[in-house]
């Protein structure tokens, strides 16, 4: 696919040629080298005095690297969006917005991109431009998950990928797939996040695709040391550091660098993180970027302190903090804060300390109440995108079943009248019958594998489910984990309240359960008011936060028709499978953090 040089000689037919690959579904799989080279052979093609065509050339080459200074790329984006609006084009209008949201980011901050990136959403959102609307929703996502909002930019990407399928896009669209992969990353969901950059770093490299495969290597190195593994975040670094090199990216390698001094800081290797530094600052000077100074200036004082110089450090923190402020990003500023306590501490400036510490605590607690806000709206977005999948695959199958009964009519129309009738008699016989026969088997199924009092899996479903889900993590190598679950002092309830009343607690309890899990996770009763999850894809943290919502929704279950005093409660046992792992041998470990749970006194979680 990559851009094979042409005469420069200005040709309106080619110019149109390559303009549709620079704007087309193509152009979504292509190195940043091959999409550069495509936009200088247009310059060369634009036949002077073609106003349309000029308009096209303009919203695209705002674009090109050629426009290292962000102001003027700001500016050229203005000119260009102008005519594309007195032109009437609003494509050419969309991309020009498109640029406009890089350089206010860079110039102004990812807060003030979000809103640019709005109004280009804003702009496609009725429009026939699908794929142009794609790549507005992921730019707004990304900014969307840089200032922290997680939940909504995988919205948008989710609204992103089916704009692409509108547009004729069969296929993950890269770009996207990173974003999404970001995200998670940022979300906590390391275990996804690990897989898809592992995979693309490899498919990155069959492609020959270097600078996302410096991407990956960057991106897996950020998630090790977020996730406390700064060794392997150290390797990961100088891996993408030595491909840049390689591949002459200077850029990648800047950033490559800027990475490698936060995993020699988070391993005390102060004066190792200060050369880096040196060598990141040395590429982004010469290439006149600053979009990085603000992490520039954090990890020098991070690394001058480690040194035990903390009057540079506090220097360092000075100006990096005007323009972390400036970015909106709450993780850096807590980052600078925590840093610029520790060193008014080591100074004993108890004061100045004291004053970064409270904004710190505040800054993190602010953090950790928006994670935990951001994966319940995660949970419920998921549901919402499952169900609209659900609702237009159920659409589809009633389209092709609609479509292929006019074409059974259409042939049956050149039959004969009696034919015709005998046919229609016969189909309409075949198709009660099949209904009738489908809608017995359908019953007879939902009887066998459904709780008939709680609607939930019955205890055969369940243990189906859960030998399922052990066969898909061996084949996928992804963790499985069971939940059991057990209503404390159910027996005094029936005897209490009665046998009906039991019967409605336990329908309750269900419901509020059902509420809490995901659209993957599986509930089912296996004996009285004894119940199992099996939830997929899930290891034993993310197992354990879902028993702590379903104990908090017990907790919370009000049953004001049997007595407002009724207070229902719950213990649980969670088991993570292990390799080699039986359904008994999971549901048995389960089974031992359940008695657990009830010998130390009920109403609480144990692994």
């Amino acid at each position: 696919m990559s851009a094979q040089p042409v005469a420069a000689v200005p040709s309106a037919n080619l110019f149109d040629a390559v303009f549709a690959k620079v704007i087309g579904p193509e152009s979504m799989d292509m190195t940043y080298e091959e999409y550069e080279a495509y936009l200088q052979q247009l310059r060369a093609l634009l036949p002077q005095g073609d106003r349309k065509r000029e308009v096209q050339f303009r919203s695209v080459y705002c674009t090109s690297e050629y426009w290292k200074d962000p102001k003027q790329g700001l500016a050229y984006a203005d000119e260009a969006q102008r005519r594309a609006q007195a032109a009437g084009d609003l494509a050419s209008q969309g991309r020009a917005q498109f640029c406009r949201i890089g350089y206010v980011q860079e110039l102004e901050g990812a807060g003030r991109a979000i809103g640019e990136a709005e109004r280009m959403v804003s702009l496609l959102e009725d429009s026939a431009e699908s794929q142009l609307l794609g790549e507005a929703l992921i730019q707004r996502g990304s900014l969307l998950s840089q200032q922290g909002e997680q939940a909504k930019a995988l919205l948008d990407f989710q609204r992103a990928r089916a704009s692409f399928r509108a547009a004729g896009i069969d296929h993950e669209v890269d770009t996207l797939m990173l974003w999404i992969a970001i995200t998670y990353r940022r979300i906590g969901d390391w275990a996804q996040a690990e897989r898809y950059f592992t995979r693309s770093v490899e498919r990155m490299q069959d492609k020959q695709d270097w600078d996302r495969v410096i991407t990956d290597l960057v991106q897996l190195g950020y998630l090790y040391d977020e996730s406390g593994k700064p060794e392997r975040a150290k390797a990961s670094f100088a891996r993408a550091i030595e491909v840049a090199t390689a591949h002459k990216e200077p850029l990648s390698a800047a950033n490559a660098w800027l990475g490698l001094a936060s995993a020699q800081v988070s391993l005390g290797e102060h004066d190792a993180a200060l050369a880096s530094l040196a060598q990141a600052g040395a590429i982004f000077g010469a290439e006149e970027r600053h979009g990085s100074d603000d992490m520039l200036l954090l990890l020098t004082g991070q690394a001058l302190a480690g040194k035990g110089q903390h009057q540079k450090a506090l220097a360092n923190y000075a100006q990096a903090l005007p323009l972390i402020e400036k970015d909106g990003n709450q993780r850096y500023l807590a980052l600078l804060h925590q840093a610029r306590a520790a060193s008014h501490e080591a100074l004993g400036n108890a004061t100045q300390a004291l004053a970064d510490y409270k904004r710190y605590a505040a800054l993190q607690a602010s953090l950790h109440g928006k994670m935990r806000l951001e994966q319940s709206r995660l949970l419920e977005y998921e549901y919402e995108i499952r169900k609209r999948e659900f609702e237009n695959h159920r659409l589809r199958a009633e389209a092709s079943s609609r479509k292929s009964q006019l074409q059974a009519l259409e042939r049956i129309r050149r039959w004969q009248t009696l034919a015709l009738l005998l046919g229609v008699l016969l189909v309409a016989v075949l198709a009660a019958l099949a209904l009738r026969q489908r809608k017995r088997t359908r019953r007879l199924r939902t009887l066998a594998m459904t709780d008939p009092l709680t609607g939930v899996a019955s205890r055969r479903a369940i243990e189906k489910i859960a030998e399922r889900a052990l066969a898909d993590a061996t084949q996928l190598q992804t963790p499985v984990s069971v939940l059991l679950l057990d209503l404390d002092h159910f027996k005094t309830i029936n005897d209490r309240y009665g046998h009906a009343a039991g019967d409605e607690v336990l329908r309750a309890t269900t419901q509020a359960w059902q509420a809490q899990l995901r659209g993957r996770d599986r509930l089912g009763r296996i004996g009285g008011e004894e119940f199992a999850v099996v939830c997929m894809d899930t290891n034993r943290e993310q197992a354990l936060a879902i028993a702590g919502r379903l104990l908090a929704a017990t907790r919370s279950l009000e049953l004001p028709g049997i007595d407002p005093a009724l207070h229902v409660r719950t213990s649980i046992g969670v088991a993570q499978a292990s390799p080699g792992d039986t359904r008994e041998a999971l549901f048995a470990r389960a089974d031992a953090a359940l008695y657990r749970a009830k010998h130390q006194g009920r109403d609480r979680v144990e692994d």
